[in-house]
């Protein structure tokens, strides 16, 4: 009982404890699912009318599309250039920006586009186009339908075609990956179709569209026109007040919106060779000359020298360099050339071979996959008569040349210059083997080997060391926004100002640079980046100026506003004056402007530049909607007040035919649909969050 009346006794406390321990639960999990929330705010790259778009997803397809470029530089023996990243994120999220809107856009009216559509434009009836032109036979120029089945079964299982290598499964992986963002690409471009298509007929002309259409392409007027310029009003005589730009400014700022801007002004500095660096290489050349000249291992010197390997190979002496064909067609065989110093690179040739032989070899070529043990059954069918290709497939007219040994391997262009004309088995890089039978050699020319030894003059490490140190130098010691750009000069360097917009690829002036933009949108006003190695330049910033999105600020239009007030105000003082006057002809205003009558001839409304007036869209579309004979009121242009009277119509170039205007309407109608999703963009709420990641 003593217990209880303690425990009632404690009974506020005990609630007010409660309390707090609830208060503490609800704030925690409020904090926790803050930050989750908060977490989900930040990993997005953009929200589009609300839907987030994620950065894994994005980062994903980011990877996928990297991954496909690559394999399609590395099959042409080339490595993706370093400004193709950037390339291709804002590739992705601008498709990615496209397909959240058109989404929207299409669940609103219902269209979509079927499993089976999409699946006739892959493999039935109706090829779409890119498959087509991918899979056309360049020998017969028609669509290979067997080689597009035999490609998506190999693509799709791998194993059961015989494809087991792990190199080979990556490969094929990076191709399966490839045909299913085609598979999506080609989803949404039909999609895309659908809804302008949907537009346009929404927009289908008619016979008034038509006639007025003819009217505006075909109708021009000869006018009389008396002209007084702005300038015979003294800028000093009109007052131009606050209140006159702020009015103006309202009302053209909107042709004024920016997104968020960052100013920047950057120092760039060229990564070239020093003095010492060319003086070093001078005296390399000058040591390796004879032994170049000389050697009976002209292989191992030059691979172990010259910045490009030898070559063991005959070219055809009329498809060489103008320098090298010079010295082998006045050399013999042993003879090399003295250095020769061109575009910072030292060069020099020795003469190792001459023959007289087909330029390139034209061969039927089956292929097999490495551990296809069925080329020897087929290889025995050919060469007993069997039809070539009853049982493979085979590409004909595979021309060979013996400079293709890189791509090719030097077994199977050897194999394909040294066979009789029977068939012969030979192999190829990746171990990839094949069946050929050379169809036709080209008519014999003269060919040479010819060794080559370059060496380019490079920025040495201790170059490279000196010009960064001497920048993170000059950064450290002029670190605020004044003394980094008064500074540089002195220093040796000079100060590039630019403006950076959250979806520019590079800073203006240097390729390759989004990092800066990234770090300028990361970065607090007045902060200095790091020091940034961009190609062959060393490059550092400091952010001047943030500009939040919105329209761009009044000060900065002032001399335009100053000029369109003033311009304004002188148009009235005109009208006013003549009004004043009431001039009854064009000679009559003439005579009140202090001017003269003058003619211009084909004037219209399709042309808002006027011969020896400029560009006068206001003048141009006045004169077009007058009358013959009718005088008009003052007309304010760009360069001065003007009166018109047309004098003379000029007879149409071409007859009036309907269908044709309305079919050049339709096509015009069409070409505005298609620009649907830049309107879309427009019209949305976007925020752009990528320059946080990327």
């Amino acid at each position: 009982m003593a217990t209880l009346e303690k425990i009632r006794s404690k009974a506020a406390l005990l609630v007010a404890i409660i309390g707090l321990a609830l208060l503490a639960f609800i704030i925690g999990d409020f904090l926790n699912s803050g930050q989750s929330f908060f977490m989900m705010n930040q990993n997005k790259v953009a929200t589009v009318n609300g839907d987030a778009i994620g950065v894994e997803e994005y980062q994903e397809r980011v990877n996928a599309r990297t991954e496909q470029m690559q394999s399609m530089y590395q099959q042409s023996g080339m490595t993706m250039p370093d400004g193709m990243s950037a390339n291709i994120q804002m590739e992705v999220y601008n498709q990615m920006v496209n397909e959240q809107l058109l989404a929207s856009e299409l669940e609103a009216v219902g269209l979509a586009v079927s499993d089976a559509e999409l699946q006739d434009m892959l493999t039935g009836n109706n090829i779409h186009a890119e498959i087509v032109r991918a899979f056309t036979d360049p020998a017969t120029g028609a669509f290979d339908r067997q080689a597009l089945d035999n490609y998506l079964s190999v693509v799709f299982s791998p194993e059961e075609n015989g494809y087991t290598d792990p190199s080979q499964l990556q490969q094929i992986a990076v191709q399966r990956q490839a045909w299913l963002e085609m598979e999506a690409q080609i989803r949404q471009s039909r999609a895309y179709e659908k809804f302008a298509t949907l537009l346009a007929a929404t927009m289908a002309p008619n016979k008034i569209d038509a006639e007025m259409a003819y009217a505006s392409q075909t109708r021009s007027v000869d006018v009389a026109y008396a002209m007084q310029p702005y300038t015979t009003i003294a800028d000093s005589t009109i007052e131009v007040s606050k209140s006159d730009l702020k009015a103006e400014y309202d009302n053209i700022k909107a042709r004024y919106e920016m997104p968020e801007t960052r100013t920047i002004r950057y120092i760039s500095v060229d990564v070239t060779p020093s003095k010492d660096d060319y003086a070093k290489v001078e005296e390399q050349i000058g040591m390796l000359k004879d032994v170049f000249a000389t050697t009976d291992d002209i292989a191992t010197v030059v691979d172990n020298n010259s910045d490009v390997p030898y070559e063991d190979v005959y070219v055809a002496v009329s498809a060489m360099p103008t320098e090298m064909k010079a010295f082998v067609e006045g050399a013999k065989v042993g003879d090399a050339t003295e250095p020769a110093f061109a575009n910072d690179t030292y060069t020099m040739y020795r003469l190792m071979g001459t023959k007289t032989a087909p330029d390139s070899i034209t061969v039927q070529i089956a292929s097999f996959p490495m551990g296809d043990n069925s080329i020897d059954s087929v290889y025995n069918a050919v060469v007993a008569g069997a039809e070539f290709g009853a049982d493979v497939n085979v590409m004909n007219d595979f021309v060979v040349t013996e400079d293709m040994y890189a791509g090719l391997g030097r077994n199977f262009v050897a194999d394909v210059f040294a066979a009789g004309n029977g068939y012969f088995k030979t192999s190829s890089l990746g171990g990839v083997q094949h069946i050929a039978k050379v169809v036709k050699r080209s008519t014999p020319v003269a060919k040479a080997k010819v060794a080559t030894l370059t060496i380019a003059v490079v920025p040495s490490v201790d170059t490279e060391t000196e010009l960064y140190n001497n920048l993170s130098s000059y950064v450290a010691k002029y670190n605020t926004v004044d003394q980094f750009a008064d500074s540089a000069f002195v220093a040796g360097y000079t100060t590039v100002p630019a403006e950076c917009q959250a979806e520019q690829t590079s800073v203006s002036g240097i390729q390759n640079s989004r990092q800066i933009i990234h770090w300028a949108f990361n970065a607090k006003k007045g902060e200095v980046s790091e020091i940034y190695e961009i190609d062959d330049r060393y490059v550092v910033a400091m952010l001047e100026k943030v500009t939040k999105e919105g329209y761009r600020p009044m000060e900065e239009l002032e001399n335009l506003l100053n000029t369109t007030v003033r311009r304004n105000k002188k148009s009235q003082a005109i009208a006013q004056q003549l009004s004043a006057v009431s001039p009854a002809t064009i000679e009559a205003y003439a005579q009140a402007m202090n001017t003269k009558v003058d003619t211009v001839k084909f004037v219209s409304v399709a042309s808002p530049s006027i011969a020896g007036l400029g560009y006068e869209p206001v003048v141009a579309g006045a004169a077009s909607g007058l009358e013959m004979g009718e005088t008009s009121a003052p007309v304010a242009g760009n360069r001065g007040v003007y009166v018109l009277q047309v004098v003379n119509e000029n007879a149409a170039s071409r007859p009036y035919n309907e269908q044709a205007e309305m079919n050049r309407l339709e096509q015009q109608y069409m070409s505005v649909a298609n620009q649907f999703i830049e309107v879309l963009k427009e019209k949305a709420d976007i925020e752009n969050t990528l320059v946080r990641f990327f």
